[in-house]
């Protein structure tokens, strides 16, 4: 919901209307959001703003944009599938992370400090 997030990010605070109670609630939070390109693929022809469907006053509000692709290799997706599949059938293991979860953790607590 656009509307939501604008006010989320504009005024730092959410509006709830739910069972005839309305309330405002503080927002103070980092923004992570995530949009699919309209009609399902992302057109490299296009910028990003034409490729997915949200205003500008909204997008001006992100310091980020992280555009992920996913290239269309169906050997490389019947790969993948197959090893999810096994993962879950036979309870192998499945891949083994580069950074602990407390690595993560670190590292985001330094993040925000820059």
């Amino acid at each position: 919901d656009q509307v939501a997030i604008h006010e989320a990010m504009e005024q730092q605070t959410i509006s709830i209307a739910k069972a005839g109670i309305h309330a405002t609630l503080n927002a103070r939070t980092s923004i992570l959001a995530a949009a699919n390109p309209i009609g399902g693929r992302y057109d490299r022809s296009k910028t990003l703003k034409a490729n997915v469907a949200m205003t500008p006053p909204i997008m001006s509000r992100f310091d980020l944009f992280f555009v992920v692709l996913d290239e269309c290799d169906e050997k490389t997706d019947v790969k993948i599938a197959r090893h999810i599949i096994s993962v879950h059938q036979k309870r192998q293991e499945g891949l083994t992370a580069t950074f602990s979860t407390l690595q993560l953790q670190k590292y985001i607590k330094y993040a925000r400090t820059l």
